[in-house]
């Protein structure tokens, strides 16, 4: 049964919807896994601030405790010890894992340029490799056809001149 234009522009116009649709599907789930990855690195990115914060302020609160209920210091006097406490371990702490952070990269940056350093050494002793392997083929190719003419001129010689067999282009 053959199909009218009007079924074919029908079917069409299906194939396009439906093509859309997957289209948008498509785009629906990787926007959903950039939301997800944006998420997990903003995870990373916070943790070391607010693991910094609580340790922080867990520290900075049982000082201020201990100073008012242990030392018997007014609120205000344990609050205010309590508070530098908080700042000196944020800051220290936060200064330590900086210089930490710092030099790891050092280190993962020297790794980095060794292996840059090894690959490009790999490349260049393959290319001299390659050279060589050309140079050793040619050679071998030039021992080859000397040795072609050289038996050629016995044969020549060893037959005479009655039968004179042409010169072979080598080239």
């Amino acid at each position: 049964m053959a199909k009218t234009k009007v079924e074919d522009s029908k079917d069409r116009k299906k194939e396009l919807k439906e093509r859309e649709k997957v289209k948008k599907e498509q785009e629906a789930r990787l926007k959903k896994r950039l939301k997800a990855e944006k998420k997990k690195i903003d995870r990373i990115v916070s943790f070391p601030f607010k693991s910094l914060f609580f340790i922080g302020s867990v520290s900075g609160i049982v000082y201020c405790i201990y100073n008012y209920f242990g030392e018997g210091n007014t609120i205000l006097a344990s609050l205010l010890k309590g508070f530098l406490l908080f700042v000196l371990v944020y800051f220290g702490l936060g200064l330590v894992l900086l210089l930490w952070f710092f030099v790891l990269a050092k280190i993962r940056q020297k790794e980095a340029e060794e292996k840059r350093r090894y690959e490009e050494e790999l490349a260049r002793e393959r290319e001299r490799a390659a050279l060589e392997g050309k140079l050793e083929r040619e050679l071998l190719l030039k021992q080859a056809q000397e040795k072609r003419e050289e038996e050629l001129r016995k044969l020549r010689e060893s037959i005479g001149n009655e039968n004179e067999i042409p010169r072979a282009n080598t080239e």
